[in-house]
Order: C-alpha cells, then sequence, then structure tokens
C-alpha cells in the first residue's frame, strides 16, 4: 500500500521558523501515522498555480490564508477546484484569530459562485492549538483513505461468510479445498441431483446468481493484492496487482458496498433454499 504522502505547499515566507515549525509538525503527526511526508514548497501564488497543471498527484493541499494584497489563500483555493474538484483536502491556516479568517471566508464569499465547504477547512495558528489543528485536519483527510482501502476488507470479510456457509451445505471441511472449489463442486453436485432443471426465467435468475456469484470470488482472490492510484477524472483508486482491470475507485466506494450487501443476501438466500 501506498507510504508517501503527496502535499503542495504554498507559504510567501519559506525562510521563517514559523513555517519550519508547520513543516515539521506536518512531517511528525503523518510519521506518526504511518506515512512518510513529500512536501513541495511555493513561495508564489503564480508559480503554485503552475504546479497544479502538471501531472503530478497531490494528497492535499496546505497555504496561508494570507499571501498579499490582491490574492488569498480562497483564491488558491479556487485554482485548486477548477483543476481538481473536491478530489483533494485542502487546509489553509492563518495568524489573525479565527472569527477574522471566518469573517474574510464569509465576504469573499459574497463576490463569488464558488462552494468550498467541501473538503476544506481553515483555522488560525495564533491559539496555540496548532498542533491539533493540523492533526484533526490530516485525520480527516486520511479516513477517507482509510475507507478505500477498508472495503478491501469487506469483500474478504463478507466472502468469508459465505465461504462458511458453502462448506456446511456440502459437508466439506478440508482446509486444502480452496473457495473456487467449493463453488464448483456446489454447482457440479446440483448438475448431478437434476436441481438445475428450471423454468426459463428461473434459469435466468439462477444463471445471473451463478455469473456474479463467480464474479465475486475473482474480485475478492483478486484485491488480496492491491495498488493505489489516482486519475484526474475519477480520483483515487485500488486496483488489483492481479488483473488490473480490478480496480475499486473512489467515487464509486457506495455503490461497492451496496452491490455487495446485495449479493451476498441473494447468495445467502439461494443456499438456505436449496438443500441436498
Amino acid at each position: 500500500m501506498r507510504q508517501e504522502i503527496n502535499i503542495l505547499w504554498l507559504e510567501d515566507d519559506l525562510t521563517m521558523d514559523a513555517h519550519t515549525y508547520r513543516k515539521d509538525l506536518v512531517e511528525d503527526i503523518l510519521k506518526d501515522k504511518g506515512y512518510k511526508a513529500q512536501i513541495k514548497e511555493f513561495k508564489t501564488f503564480e508559480d503554485a498555480r503552475k504546479e497544479l497543471v502538471s501531472a503530478k498527484r497531490y494528497d492535499f493541499f496546505i497555504s496561508d490564508f494570507n499571501l498579499d494584497a490582491s490574492e488569498t489563500g480562497l483564491n488558491y483555493l479556487e485554482e485548486i477546484r477548477n483543476r481538481n474538484g473536491f478530489k483533494q483536502f485542502v487546509i489553509l491556516y492563518s495568524n489573525n484569530n479565527y472569527n477574522t479568517i471566518k469573517s474574510d471566508v464569509i465576504n469573499i464569499l459574497k463576490h463569488k459562485n464558488l462552494d468550498i465547504f467541501s473538503n476544506f477547512t481553515f483555522f488560525s495558528v495564533s491559539d496555540s492549538l496548532e498542533e491539533k489543528h493540523f492533526e484533526d485536519a490530516i485525520n480527516v483527510i486520511l479516513c477517507r483513505w482509510d475507507e478505500l482501502n477498508a472495503i478491501r476488507g469487506r469483500f474478504m470479510c463478507e466472502n468469508a461468510e459465505i465461504e462458511h456457509l458453502l462448506r456446511e451445505k456440502l459437508s466439506d471441511d478440508n482446509p486444502d479445498h480452496s473457495y473456487r472449489k467449493l463453488f464448483e463442486d456446489f454447482f457440479r453436485e446440483r448438475v448431478r441431483l437434476n436441481r438445475t432443471n428450471l423454468s426459463p426465467r428461473n434459469k435466468r435468475d439462477y444463471e445471473k446468481l451463478k455469473s456474479d456469484w463467480s464474479a465475486l470470488i475473482d474480485k475478492r482472490n483478486s484485491l488480496a493484492h492491491v495498488e493505489e492510484g489516482f486519475t484526474e477524472q475519477e480520483g483515487y483508486y485500488i486496483c488489483s496487482l492481479k488483473d488490473p482491470e480490478i480496480r475499486i475507485m473512489e467515487s464509486s466506494l457506495d455503490k461497492e458496498r451496496r452491490e455487495l450487501l446485495s449479493l451476498k443476501k441473494r447468495i445467502i438466500e439461494f443456499l438456505g433454499k436449496n438443500h441436498y
């Protein structure tokens, strides 16, 4: 699994001690969570904007809110949204107190048709809670990746339950018999017992379930070893090292979970209706 987190950081004074402290802080927070921060720094809005159109993937963005008289961190946020939509999280910080930042955000938004309150946070670094603010934001960011990785565990868990029921139905406790073999033995036995003599409609349902179940086994097996990737169109994903065509997109997590649980229910109901 991916261990490096790519961060684009915009700060107009990269030499000040406060910036060095914040950078070390973010690196330490990620290190404690098992990640290595790869931070690329820019001191001008224009340089950071040019970097946004590069092919490099950034996992999230950090920026000083108060850049100069004509540009703010919200201008930078707008550029990020125009380029990446809401796929990446953005952290803005300021030496001003929180209420001042909040008021600035509201005033700027009055003149912009910009929906920013998704994958975005801002906070003051003047309240002695700098470490907590950064850690809270990073926890939210990593939660999204944890959810993407956790779907693999969901596939393993739901299939393990199905496999257990299948072993019970076949009275097969041989640990050398794979899930795939149990599946094939089950349907072979149905043919032997002439349990596939169905009406046309039931036959279609039967074949659809068999096909979907077989594909589920393949997907479960393929997701045992994955790598992470990213596309500008759909965001983050995990794909099988065995079969790169098998992938789960961050944008389709809800659909993946919904379809997995629906198929599991169909399989369990099917097993419950069939007795030898």
